[in-house]
């Protein structure tokens, strides 16, 4: 299978090899050419745009996987894969389709759209909120100009901490700590958005 977020991050991953390679005086073209092959397959094969959505694709089938999944929103955004336009095909997704970034009722974002066939709100990754797929997409969507948004991933990120603990997931209708307890990237990323907060 080929990942829309596993490979944002290694586009992401290479372009920060870039940086380093100028600052250390190295050669930054073998991670510039990486990183332009990654962006160019994941907007020519993983973008669906009658979806508006990236979508992991199925090499043995040869075929795009049809699932809306929030990381596949979340880490194009992050890694600054995507152009204006289509990010905001990726916002309207995320408003629109399930995933209830404009909806107060439901605790953004279910990794899994809470309208697709496998739903579940405890099951891993078929549902349930994860503070590290919230952290990518919050910062995704500061940087394409969203910051409404952002700061509800941001509100977010810090209530379920807060009020729940440092939980692997949650539920996203309920709010409810859902897996392991005293996850360290929860931990990890909530001190994160609190020193980025000044409190």
């Amino acid at each position: 299978m080929q990942d829309v977020l596993f490979n944002s991050l290694l586009y992401k991953a290479d372009r920060d090899l870039v940086e380093i390679a100028r600052i250390v005086g190295e050669d930054p073209s073998p991670h510039e050419e990486r990183a332009k092959k990654t962006r160019r397959s994941i907007e020519e094969k993983l973008w669906d745009e009658d979806c508006g959505t990236y979508l992991d694709y199925d090499l043995v089938d040869g075929r795009p996987i049809p699932v809306y999944f929030g990381p596949n929103l979340a880490g194009p955004l992050y890694a600054g894969i995507v152009e204006q336009d289509r990010a905001k095909r990726v916002v309207d997704t995320l408003e629109n389709e399930g995933f209830g970034l404009a909806d107060k009722d439901v605790t953004p974002i279910p990794s899994y759209d809470l309208h697709g066939f496998g739903f579940s709100e405890e099951r891993y990754w078929r549902g349930p909120v994860w503070i590290n797929i919230n952290w990518f997409l919050m910062h995704g969507l500061e940087a394409y100009g969203y910051q409404d948004h952002a700061q509800r991933l941001r509100r977010t990120i810090i209530e379920l901490c807060r009020d729940q603990g440092f939980h692997e997931y949650f539920d996203p209708l309920t709010g409810d700590g859902l897996g392991s307890i005293l996850f360290s990237w929860s931990a990890a990323l909530l001190l994160d958005v609190l020193l980025e907060e000044g409190e």
